[in-house]
């Protein structure tokens, strides 16, 4: 009975085995070798600047779905080249434009109205949510730093005076302050223009000015200074804000040169810019010598 019983679950396992390597082979999910090998070229540091949730995910976009190529901001133009040399495919030999974070606002503790003092969680969407915002100006920065709690590459920090300023060297243009910013005022744009009205308030002058020293107070300055230019289109005047085109971003420095507030001035909350634009112009030349050769 026993040598019986053992050869009962003997048989039954060996039909067990073989519906499973059946169900095996047939259910299987064929997996794309070039997902691993897309992986293994990119960063790896997972910081969503792609639009996916880790690296992983955008290589298994690439490789399945035919997703762009030239969406990792942390490798740049070199991990462009090693996912198209995977996937096959040419990639262009133009150079885009190297982003960085730019912080729309000045009103620092020098410069903005502080009548209370916050005492509550120390995130900004926390505080504007709660109304205890300590800052009277409802559109400049709170100052809690989420934007720097959100930042993977320790690339934006706050000041002694309490507003944010990116790091060019290190920033990666992931976008991740970007979002993490409940007030909007952190934008992707090209780190080599120089050129913007740093300031969101959409207040009437005498107010925006009132509750902020480095307010727009819509004066059209910088507007008559790029009429007079000949560049009309490079900067406007809507909602009580002056704004800088950018779609072509054409508007200079000079443009603010009145500004009576300095709401409109160049390379403000940005450090190492020129390190930036060094170690980039540093690394085209290598790689168009090694294109040459």
């Amino acid at each position: 009975m026993i040598l019986i019983a053992a050869a009962m679950m003997g048989l039954i396992g060996l039909v067990f085995a073989l519906f499973l390597v059946t169900a095996n082979a047939r259910f299987a999910v064929e997996v794309d070798p070039r997902i691993a090998e897309l992986e293994e070229r990119l960063p790896g540091v997972n910081c969503g600047g792609c639009g996916y949730a880790s690296c992983a995910a955008y290589a298994e976009a690439v490789a399945r779905n035919g997703e762009k190529i030239d969406l990792c901001v942390v490798g740049g133009d070199d991990t462009t080249r090693d996912v198209a040399h995977v996937m096959g495919v040419k990639v262009s030999d133009e150079q885009k434009d190297k982003l960085v974070a730019v912080v729309f606002c000045q009103g620092d503790s020098e410069a903005s109205a502080f009548p209370g003092v916050y005492k509550g969680i120390p995130d900004c969407a926390a505080a504007i949510y709660s109304q205890d915002v300590a800052k009277r100006c409802k559109y400049g920065c709170v100052g809690l730093g989420s934007c720097v709690e959100s930042c993977p590459f320790d690339a934006i920090h706050m000041s002694a005076t309490g507003i944010p300023y990116v790091d060019a060297e290190k920033c990666t243009a992931c976008g991740n302050c970007v979002i993490a910013c409940p007030r909007d005022l952190i934008e992707l744009h090209p780190l080599k223009h120089d050129a913007f009205v740093y300031c969101k308030s959409l207040d009437p002058g005498p107010i925006a000015r009132k509750v902020c020293k480095k307010a727009c107070i819509a004066c059209n300055i910088c507007v008559k200074a790029a009429a007079a230019d000949d560049n009309p289109d490079a900067v406007s005047v809507r909602d009580n804000l002056a704004r800088v085109n950018t779609r072509n971003y054409s508007a200079k420095p000079e443009y603010g040169a009145k500004c009576p507030t300095q709401c409109y001035n160049s390379n403000r909350n940005l450090v190492n810019k020129e390190a930036a634009m060094t170690r980039i112009a540093a690394q085209r030349r290598a790689r168009a010598a090694a294109v040459e050769a």
